[in-house]
């Protein structure tokens, strides 16, 4: 037989089938057993002396321990042991079958030299974080699966690889250790169907014991405050448009007055903060013998005269989103707000935005915004610190622990994977085995092994984890504001009104005046503005919201 099981009957490292019956211990039995235990490939058995332990537990390196007398005469350097491979193998015979499993499989880490008893005691350990260190981030996230995010946690690059696995392994009801053959392996802390099924005579007298965690410690309801801040990119396009009184060069000519020029037109638009989008004149014509068919000439150098325009020009600015969201995680006793025990946490995302937005291009571009997001990264944050707290509320409402003691001989085959039931001594449980501890007491001939198992209360279903929308995503966007139509101010006649200087548009002077009594010539400029921006549109923009997402816990059978 191989672990407990006859050969062949279950893959190497395997279970049985999850449907298979469970195996019920049989008590009124008695055992012969022995200890091999081969340290460097060298069987040293016959070595031992004291008690040799074995102590397995979820989560957790396994640990190991023995002491070997050294006969005198027999050089010792104990610093020579350390890294030697150890495995224990546990030997059972009763009604004339003998089952072999093995119990432990690690490194000697460190072995302590007494010269005055020639005893060498040795501790051992399988090595789990030292051999989760040792591999590839790849190879950590196919055994161990779970969420991860760099806006979370730290860079992987640099840093322990064990600390990445351990962050992992924080997004899932799931505990990493080694079997007793060495193999690493990632088990659920959920019960399923009873694997093995202590009863009546088959658990040593008065070892049964049920340990509680404290109140404060069964965090029921955790909170977050998880805040998502990115830029909101906005322009705003405005056009302008101004054309001569007259309607016309033509009209314009019977009675002429000053023109502004394209360039004054073109910094009244910048002088405004805007920046030119797009643009068209209409100019006076250059020297032409006839161009009104009147057939009188016209003489004219210049070719930056303005008739009429159209010019659109346009804003940019960044507003800052936040969008804040209250998380909430709940057991149907975290919303008894009489019994909540409440853990708040929280998380935050940033997304920089690594574009010039208001010193880039702005011709030819269209009003509007755009939101530097990335919502793959958000999703990512969002699962890690769901799924923590998840996980956080799982393992705070499994501290029940149960625990009894059984000759080791009936606890072959039994595995941290497990889950066992007992019906003793007036107390009906299950759970899921968290922890397995042998002794052998070579000198009593004692192998007892005390099985511990987790116990889950609570009740209750659970919610979908799923992201909530984002808050910030549809704001009103007023879009490009109707054209502007420019006014247009000319002096120096009598009966012209009087200069107004706040007056937008273009202001000049008539090429005749209708008398000389000093009339005031107005000042050739051109001017415009630029509407205001909204507060709403320049202000930070902080929606809030919240979410409730219930946790179920099961009952696990507990009488007692």
């Amino acid at each position: 037989m191989l672990n407990a099981s006859p050969l062949n009957a279950v893959p190497l490292n395997g279970l049985a089938s999850a449907s298979a019956e469970p195996e019920y211990i049989v008590r009124g039995q008695s055992f012969v057993w022995a200890l091999r235990v081969l340290v460097g490939g060298v069987n040293l058995t016959a070595q031992l002396t004291g008690t040799v332990t074995v102590d397995r537990e979820e989560g957790a390196a396994g640990i190991a321990g023995f002491d070997l007398y050294i006969a005198p005469g027999v050089a010792v350097v104990p610093p020579d042991w350390k890294g030697r491979a150890v495995t224990i193998d546990y030997i059972s015979t009763s009604q004339g079958a003998t089952t072999e499993a093995r119990r432990y499989t690690g490194q000697i880490s460190i072995a302590n030299w007494n010269p005055i008893s020639r005893v060498l005691t040795c501790e051992c350990s399988d090595q789990l974080q030292q051999r989760v260190e040792g591999m590839t981030v790849e190879a950590i996230n196919a055994l161990v699966g779970g969420y991860w995010s760099a806006d979370v946690f730290e860079e992987v690059e640099g840093r322990s690889h064990w600390d990445y696995a351990r962050e992992r392994l924080g997004t899932r009801p799931v505990s990493l250790d080694c079997s007793p053959l060495g193999d690493m392996r990632v088990t659920s802390w959920y019960a399923g169907a009873p694997a093995f099924v202590f009863g009546e005579g088959t658990v040593l007298y008065r070892t049964l014991d049920l340990q509680q965690s404290d109140l404060s410690r069964t965090t029921n309801r955790i909170e977050i405050e998880f805040s998502y801040r990115y830029s909101r990119l906005w322009q705003r396009n405005q056009t302008y448009s101004w054309i001569v009184p007259a309607g016309s060069f033509c009209n314009w000519r019977e009675d002429s007055h000053e023109l502004p020029t394209i360039e004054m037109v073109q910094e009244a638009l910048t002088g405004s903060g805007q920046a030119i989008v797009s643009e068209s004149y209409v100019t006076a014509p250059l020297s032409d013998p006839d161009p009104c068919g009147t057939g009188i000439a016209w003489v004219n150098q210049f070719d930056n005269l303005v008739i009429g325009t159209g010019i659109t020009g346009g804003r940019r600015w960044v507003q800052t989103v936040t969008e804040s969201y209250t998380l909430t995680f709940a057991t149907p006793d975290g919303e008894d707000e009489a019994r909540q025990v409440v853990q708040r946490q929280s998380a935050s995302l940033q997304i920089e935005s690594d574009e010039e937005w208001t010193e880039g291009e702005m011709v030819g571009t269209d009003t509007g915004y755009q939101d530097v997001i990335d919502d793959a990264r958000r999703a990512a944050v969002f699962e890690v610190v769901a799924n923590e707290a998840r996980t956080e509320l799982v393992s705070a409402n499994r501290e029940t622990l149960l625990s009894w003691q059984a000759p080791t001989s009936m606890a072959l085959g039994i595995d941290l994977i497990h889950t066992l039931e007992v019906d003793c001594s007036g107390v009906r449980a299950r759970g899921k085995c968290r922890r397995i501890v042998d002794s052998f007491d070579l000198g009593s001939g004692a192998a007892v092994t005390t099985l511990s198992i987790a116990i889950m209360r609570g009740g209750g279903t659970s919610d979908p984890l799923t992201i909530p929308p984002r808050l910030g995503s549809s704001p009103t966007d007023p879009g490009e504001g109707a054209s502007i139509a420019l006014p247009t101010q000319i002096g120096g006649r009598s009966t012209d009104p009087v200069y107004d200087e706040d007056k937008l548009g273009f202001a000049g002077n008539w090429s005749v005046a209708d008398n000389n009594e000093g009339q005031e010539a107005f000042p050739r400029r051109f001017d415009l503005e630029s509407p205001e921006i909204p507060e709403a549109d320049r202000d930070e923009f902080a929606p809030t919201g919240a979410e409730l997402y219930r946790v179920g816990i099961p009952n696990d059978l507990l009488e007692l």
